[in-house]
């Protein structure tokens, strides 16, 4: 396949937030980083004729979005955003549609937003067309440790089943005739309007900005017979973790402690404690707060006993 290198490189500009970096996939579907080398066009080159597939991180170094992803990951969901897809085309608002291994995506381009407002934006559209299970990329309002979440960057070869999805429309044909072709029309998507961005905008709640330490309410009464015990029994793991980390539905997100691309932060809400599967140690409220603030356990429960536990006798 001859591709010509402008319209590939404009095509991997719609896409692609960051060149310092980038994530490759691997066999079994999940990504590694690479970040001791630049992303260069011959890589672009080498994922779309199938050599090596790449992701694409969701926000630029700065917190910005040029696009939002929506991710059916089943046939209901992929229903669901194909009926939104429509929608919007009804508005005169492009959406892109993308099958997928198990569903599909649905690509919205933005004129770049924070990627508060972006997430704003996704999250009220999915809200009014009642697909609130579906997943939203970005996945964080901004970046607070590595480069953030990531989606399979488009027409490559999944590494999992072997196939390459293309586009279609929203009557089900594909968008152009070839990879090429659509590579043509990718390189230079519709966005979706801007006084459509900010009606939707002005729907959508507020952004709750997470401080450092947010604010907890405090029980009048703590079991325990130490502060670390009262501090396990005031808060589960879930509820304060969750101000810090950015979580789906079934209490998972990328782990804040490695640069994590596959999600391997999770929460156990029956048992109570959180974990992640590439090793980072801990299970506790306290864990938590020791590594996310860097100190031992004596200053952690000092300073958890402060935010959440009643003032001592």
């Amino acid at each position: 396949m001859e591709l010509d290198r402008e319209t590939l490189q404009i095509f991997a500009d719609q896409f692609i937030h960051r060149w310092d970096r980038y994530p490759i996939q691997n066999g079994d579907g999940s990504y590694t980083g690479v970040k001791w080398e630049a992303l260069t066009l011959a890589h672009v080159e080498k994922h779309i004729r199938g050599n090596i597939t790449l992701g694409a991180y969701a926000l630029d170094a700065d917190s910005r979005a040029r696009w939002i992803c929506l991710d059916a990951d089943d046939p209901q969901e992929w229903d669901g955003i194909k009926n939104l897809a429509v929608k919007l085309s009804n508005q005169r608002v492009p959406a892109y549609l993308e099958p997928s291994r198990r569903g599909g995506h649905l690509w919205l381009f933005l004129t770049p937003l924070s990627g508060r407002d972006a997430r704003r934006f996704g999250k009220q559209l999915l809200k009014e067309h009642n697909l609130e299970t579906v997943e939203l990329y970005p996945k964080q309002d901004e970046l607070r440790t590595g480069p953030g979440s990531l989606v399979r960057l488009p027409l490559g070869i999944h590494r999992k089943d072997g196939r390459r999805y293309h586009f279609i429309t929203t009557t089900g044909e594909p968008l152009a005739p070839t990879i090429r072709a659509q590579i043509a029309v990718l390189a230079n998507p519709a966005r979706v309007p801007q006084p459509f961005v900010k009606d939707v905008l002005k729907r959508a709640p507020k952004a709750k900005r997470h401080s450092p330490t947010p604010h907890f309410e405090k029980r009048s009464q703590v079991i325990g017979d130490t502060p670390a015990e009262k501090i396990k029994n005031a808060i589960s793991v879930y509820d304060f973790v969750s101000n810090y980390v950015q979580l789906d539905r079934g209490g998972r997100g990328l782990c804040p402690f490695h640069d994590d691309h596959v999600e391997s932060f999770s929460i156990d809400q029956e048992r109570n404690y959180w974990h992640c599967f590439a090793g980072c140690e801990g299970q506790t409220v306290i864990d938590f707060w020791m590594k996310w603030n860097k100190v031992d356990f004596k200053q952690a429960v000092k300073e958890l006993a402060g935010m959440l536990l009643p003032p001592l006798p």
